[in-house]
Parts: C-alpha cells; sequence; structure tokens
C-alpha cells in the first residue's frame, strides 16, 4: 500500500499516482487506486466520472468489489467527489478513527494499493499513513512545497512512533533546469535526505 502525500497543493500529487499506478497495470500489476480528495481528479484524469466510492466504502460500508471501478486492464479505481468530506466527518466520530483505511482495505485483493491524499493534514492523512507500507512525497522545488515535505515527515514519524513500519522517497517535480532556485532546493533534498530522493520529472514542454 503505497500513499502518494504532500500538504502543498499543486505539486503533481494525482498526476503522479495516476502514472503510477497505470504503470504498475501496465506492467502486469492488479492495482487499486484510491482517491482521498473531494475534486475527484483521479476518475477524471482516467476520463471517468467522480462518484462517491470513497464515502460509500466508509460510510455505507459497501465491500471494495461494489465501488471499485474498472479503468484500465488491471487497474480500478475507487472513485472520490465532494462526498469525500462527509465521509471524512464520519471517520472522525468514529471509534479507532487512525485504523478506519486500514479496516476498509483489509480484504482488498490486489497485489498494489495506491492512496491520493488531498493536499491537508486530517485524519484521512493520518488514517491513510497507518494503512500504508510506504510513502511517496511529491514536491515542486520551491521553500513552500519543501516545507510541505517536511509536514508529512512529521505526521510520518508520529504514526511510526505508534509502532507502524513506514518507508518512504521524496519524487522531485517540475524540475525547471534554467532556474537557480530549483538546482538549489533539489541539491538541498539530495544533501539531507540522501538516497530517499528519486531522480526529478523536468519540466518541458
Amino acid at each position: 500500500i503505497l500513499t502518494i502525500a504532500n500538504q502543498k497543493g499543486g505539486v503533481g500529487k494525482t498526476t503522479t499516482a495516476v502514472t503510477i499506478a497505470h504503470g504498475l497495470a501496465i506492467a502486469g500489476w492488479k492495482t487499486l487506486l484510491v482517491d482521498l480528495d473531494p475534486q475527484g481528479h483521479v476518475a477524471f484524469s482516467l476520463g471517468l466520472p467522480k462518484g462517491p466510492g470513497f464515502y460509500r466504502l466508509i460510510v455505507d460500508e459497501e465491500p471494495i468489489e461494489k465501488v471499485a471501478i474498472p479503468a484500465r486492464t488491471n487497474l480500478e479505481i475507487i472513485p472520490g467527489d465532494k462526498r469525500t468530506e462527509k465521509a471524512k466527518r464520519t471517520i472522525v466520530v468514529s471509534n479507532f478513527p487512525m485504523e478506519t483505511i486500514t479496516r476498509a482495505l483489509r480484504h482488498a485483493e490486489y497485489e498494489v494499493v495506491i492512496l491520493d491524499l488531498a493536499p491537508s493534514l486530517d485524519v484521512l492523512h493520518v488514517s491513510a499513513l497507518m494503512a500504508s507500507d510506504w510513502v511517496l512525497i511529491p514536491t515542486k522545488l520551491d521553500a513552500m512545497a519543501v516545507d510541505g515535505v517536511n509536514e508529512v515527515l512529521r505526521s510520518m514519524a508520529e504514526v511510526i512512533e505508534r509502532g507502524h513500519r513506514l518507508g518512504y522517497s521524496i519524487l522531485p517535480t517540475f524540475f525547471d533546469r534554467t532556474t537557480r532556485e530549483t538546482v538549489v532546493q533539489l541539491n538541498s533534498l539530495v544533501e539531507t535526505f540522501k538516497q530517499h530522493v528519486w531522480p526529478p520529472i523536468p519540466q518541458d514542454t
């Protein structure tokens, strides 16, 4: 289970989630992509209608096989829409809210599950981290987005303190070779996080 997260918006989280999910599906992995963002852009990116899939999974407690939608060969999605906010409020008042997503995915018959988070720190964010094996943090190479990386890492530290093992990687996005700040920020990320930093995705026409 892989979570795509950054507290800062506009860093390419959904694009990253959809691209990795589709790549895994092409490679033959049975993959589920779950949209935890009320904007519902996972379905939109794949040319499918937004829908209350996550709401139905959490609030109505419908099984995954009823709410998952085929998107590509080997790829299914649980779409999101504005009702994801209502699902979040349900989680807040539930028993053991941090384990909600773990319980919901317990019987998921997929080789890989990818969780696409909204750019916010809330109960969905922590519940997703608790359900995950790995976190991928896309980030633009500017100060505010890199600060978002640190916020995710702080959230991860809290989850790890609870005894949950969790690995991570950082994916620099929108890398502009001609801008000094992006080069400085990339070098700083590599100096700080070493092998956790993936090669950057360039911003090319």
